[in-house]
């Protein structure tokens, strides 16, 4: 991809055009599959979308991109119908003149892919492909036909899946029902817009591939894609145009945009992942908090350390921090201290409580350290949920429901509450899927500040580059350690070429 800056669109807001471009905009042309013109949402007070002006043209990948908040999620469920904007229209190649609503989004062959999974974990693969297929079946024999359908794309898209269309979707791992739902999607009849809203956060890097070598086939074909994601770097490379959204609004639409350019265009004086401090400074290795014994090599962490779990997603990764997790002073072959908190990996199934606002989630595992006699001392618990809601600048009073929050929001409420608490020891799972850039280097420098104060910080993280902020990092493969890297050899190559390796660790 070209690194220099070439805008083809500009945002309606005068101060959002200075910083992204000074070209005129570009209206959509004939080859537009979707197109929004001035589309507005308010929720209550809150000013989700600011009058977007936003077009895919035919057989495109037009990668969408933006911090926690900036209204991309909005906007995707008006574009597949699932909301109505307060002004504004949008519009389809394939359905002219028409109310824009669900019905009419299925017409045009849209379809998306929540960030959110939507699939019923008591169902089967199978039936979970039939309850979303649209075309018309007999009655007789439908099981059979929802098990070739999506076992066939299953097949094609992701070679070696290793999912069994009978089996619940309950019992899969996050990753699987992330394929699982990206390929019900594909199921669709005459597809002409697919939306994905952070397909790959899930996903393996193997995975991902066989994702990405598939969207540029359907574009070949005709079909467009909508990708919404904070890896910078896949939007980049796979992309046609890149449109970056701010405050509601889009602030530019780019081809051939670097990561510096993208993040200048989303409104922060912001550094790329690269230029961050590659690792935590080196600090006099504290007392052992927690430790395995038996998976290979040992594994330990110590006070003040920050140590990384790396390798293929699926060898035990999440296993490692599940044993951690619930180890009891009787369980063997490990040993936790009693003060652990957890930030589990799918945060709609383990991790936030629906029914609660943001104070309430960020707090719920702090409340015995804000308790005398078990009564929960509420002006301690005000300043607590006030003090992380600034310190990770999340989008939300105190008081809104945690189900109003964008995902990374959401996301960030987890990791609040985990460093809310008094725990020696924090296990964090993947915790900064679906969370923007800048959002994360907030979160580096938070998780080294913590480090820094005596806490043990095990983390397991799907990117690579990541583990360049640990100490240490142990490499599995099949559930086993096979590398302890540290320092000089701590590199997002060497992670690589250790994911393969079949010895021991050394």
């Amino acid at each position: 991809m070209p690194t220099t800056m070439k805008p083809t669109t500009t945002s309606v807001g005068e101060e959002r055009a200075a910083d992204a471009a000074t070209a005129p905009a570009t209206a959509p042309g004939q080859a537009a599959t979707i197109a929004a013109r001035g589309v507005t949402k308010r929720y209550g007070s809150t000013r989700a979308l600011t009058g977007v002006d936003l077009h895919v043209e035919r057989g495109e990948i037009l990668g969408l991109v933006g911090h926690n908040g900036a209204g991309k999620s909005t906007l995707m469920r008006i574009l597949a119908g699932r909301e109505q904007p307060d002004a504004g229209a949008v519009t389809a190649r394939d359905a002219a003149g028409t109310t824009w609503d669900a019905r009419s989004a299925a017409a045009a062959g849209v379809r998306m892919v929540y960030q959110e999974l939507a699939l019923c974990a008591d169902l089967t693969v199978a039936e979970n492909a039939y309850l979303s297929d649209r075309r018309r079946s007999a009655s007789f024999g439908w099981m059979g036909r929802a098990e070739r359908r999506i076992g066939e794309v299953l097949d094609t898209v992701f070679p070696g899946h290793g999912i069994a269309v009978v089996r619940r979707v309950g019992e899969l791992t996050l990753a699987q029902r992330q394929m699982v739902e990206i390929a019900r999607a594909l199921c669709t009849e005459r597809l002409g817009l697919l939306i994905l809203d952070e397909p790959t956060e899930s996903l393996g890097v193997d995975a991902a591939g066989q994702l990405y070598a598939h969207l540029h086939r359907l574009t070949a074909d005709g079909v467009s894609v909508l990708l919404i994601s904070h890896r910078m770097a896949e939007v980049i490379a796979h992309s046609d145009r890149v449109a970056v959204m701010r405050d509601g609004a889009v602030a530019g639409v780019f081809t051939g945009a670097d990561e510096r350019t993208l993040l200048h265009a989303m409104g922060g004086e912001v550094h790329a992942a690269a230029e961050v401090e590659a690792a935590a400074e080196a600090r006099e290795a504290g007392e052992v908090v927690a430790a395995i014994r038996g998976d290979g090599a040992p594994f330990t962490v110590r006070s003040g350390e920050i140590v990384g779990l790396a390798g293929l997603a699926g060898q035990g990764q999440e296993r490692m921090l599940t044993r951690l997790w619930s180890a009891g002073p009787l369980t063997r072959g490990v040993s936790a201290p009693r003060r652990r908190a957890y930030v589990p990996g799918d945060r709609q199934t383990s991790g936030i409580l629906p029914l609660w606002s943001v104070a309430q989630n960020l707090t719920v595992a702090a409340l015995r350290s804000i308790s005398t006699a078990g009564v929960v001392n509420g002006r301690a618990k005000r300043e607590l949920a006030a003090r992380w809601i600034d310190a990770l600048r999340i989008r939300g009073a105190a008081g809104t429901p945690i189900t109003a929050l964008s995902g990374g929001n959401q996301q960030k409420v987890l990791v609040a509450r985990a460093f809310a608490t008094d725990a020696s020891l924090v296990l964090l799972d993947d915790p900064f899927r679906g969370v923007d850039v800048a959002t994360k280097n907030e979160l580096y420098t938070l998780m080294k500040a913590e480090a820094a104060a005596g806490r043990a910080i095990v983390w397991y993280s799907t990117e690579n580059a990541e583990m360049a902020h640990c100490d240490r990092v142990y490499v599995l493969r099949a559930g086993r350690i096979v590398s302890e890297l540290a320092g000089d050899s701590n590199t997002e190559e060497r992670i690589i070429a250790d994911s393969f390796e079949e010895g021991t660790a050394r």
